[in-house]
């Protein structure tokens, strides 16, 4: 989806933007370093999460033990996190560049190797 379609279907989830932030694919997304994802990818606090239990019908991804999925298209990550590590970007809560960067050297998927190379770029350039 691109940031049109991705910002569509966020905003249709209704969430509490003080309560989430965005990782993954939708963090470039966002920043303009990529041109299309194929989910939305949330961090939420257990408490969070929790609250959310009673609007949505979650089920649990085989990917990750803290991970959700609300549908095909949205995932939910169970995970404490700090507010320090979230920027606004065009009013959306993202985590930031560097946590994303950190993460993805820290998994070290083949899939994120360009995405790496990307990210690094944009903060050298910064």
């Amino acid at each position: 989806m691109n940031k049109e379609e991705y910002i569509k279907k966020l905003d249709s989830l209704n969430l509490d933007k003080d309560r989430y932030c965005i990782i993954s694919g939708g963090v470039m997304l966002l920043y303009g370093l990529k041109e299309k994802t194929e989910d939305i990818d949330i961090k939420v606090k257990p408490d969070y999460f929790e609250e959310l239990k009673e609007r949505f019908n979650f089920k649990k991804s085989p990917k990750y033990p803290y991970l959700y999925e609300i549908d095909d298209e949205t995932e939910v990550a169970v995970l404490d996190y700090n507010y320090s590590d979230v920027r606004m970007v065009d009013g959306y809560p993202v985590e930031s560049l560097e946590l994303q960067l950190k993460w993805m050297l820290e998994n070290n998927r083949p899939k994120d190797k360009e995405k790496i190379e990307i990210i690094k770029e944009y903060l050298n350039n910064k």
